[in-house]
This record gives structure tokens, sequence and C-alpha cells, in this order.
């Protein structure tokens, strides 16, 4: 006589379970290198200043959107340089950056049409934060007393700014 003996279900169930569960992981989170950008609440914790090297190499990057090659940089230092007052050697290398055709301006229209993102994007652009609401309620202002206001004159007193000066 054959004897019939029950299937055990439940381990049957568990290993069953268990490979499911093992089979559906997450996707990794891939990021290439590439770290987000925290952006700061106010100017207040801005408290050290950007090295001669660091300032010129992140206003090449905010104007023309990629980076400035090591033999420009050594060019560019020069320059810098040769002038004896800091302030002015600014000015002159943000006005010579401007007169570059690959600097990337937005258009005028893009300023008049929509303030508030022109105003938001500048800010993010060259202090990286938002414009606290005074700010924003300021420039909003400006710019609609000021008719005859560039993209490129707001992004040279950007660059200008004591706060650019400062990470």
């Amino acid at each position: 006589m054959i004897r019939f003996t029950p299937f055990p279900q439940a381990p049957v169930l568990a290993l069953a379970t268990a490979l499911l569960l093992s089979g559906c992981t997450a996707e990794p989170d891939v990021t290439y290198g590439l770290l987000p950008l925290e952006l700061n609440a106010s100017n207040a914790e801005k408290d050290r200043v950007k090295s001669i090297d660091q300032w010129i190499t992140i206003l090449h990057a905010d104007l023309f959107g990629e980076a400035l090659g090591s033999a420009e940089l050594f060019e560019v230092k020069q320059a810098f340089y040769s002038v004896g007052d800091q302030e002015i050697a600014r000015a002159v290398l943000v006005s010579n950056f401007m007169q570059d055709d690959n600097v990337q301006l937005p258009e005028a229209s893009a300023m008049t049409q929509d303030p508030d993102a022109f105003i938001d994007d500048t800010y993010v652009r060259f202090l990286v934060r938002y414009p606290t609401e005074a700010e924003r309620t300021w420039m909003r202002n400006f710019l609609a007393s000021n008719p005859t206001m560039t993209p490129e004159l707001v992004y040279t007193s950007f660059a200008l700014s004591e706060e650019y000066l400062h990470y």
C-alpha cells in the first residue's frame, strides 16, 4: 500500500516569498560625479573671500557656462595683476568678458516679460541663493523704472558686487 504524505506548504511559501523579495531591489542612485547645488538662504553665511583664481574661474563659468582653461587662466591672471587696483582690475575683466560674443546673456525681452524669473535666475547664477522678498521687490521696481536696463548691465553689477567676492 502506498501512503500519501501532504506537501509542506509553509516552507515553500516562505522560499517563494524570499526569492520574490530578493529579486526586487531598488535602482541605485547614479549621480555621475555631479554634486547637488545647495542654495543658501542669505548672504549672512558667506564669510570667506574667494581667491583671485577662484573668482576668475567662477566668473568665467557664470558668464560662459564652461570652465576656463589653465593657460587662459594664467593669461587673465597676468593681466589682472598688472593693474594695481583690484576693483578696477575686476571691472576691466568683467567688461572684457562682456564684450565676448560667447557670453551667455538672456534676451532683454525675457527680463521685461518675466522679471521674477529673471531675478531668481540671476541671483542663483551669481550668488547661489534666491533673493529675499525685499530684494525681489526692489529689483522688480528698479527694472520697471529703468526701461533702458539690459541683462549685460545687471550681470555686470552682480559680478562686481561685494557678495560675489565671497562664498
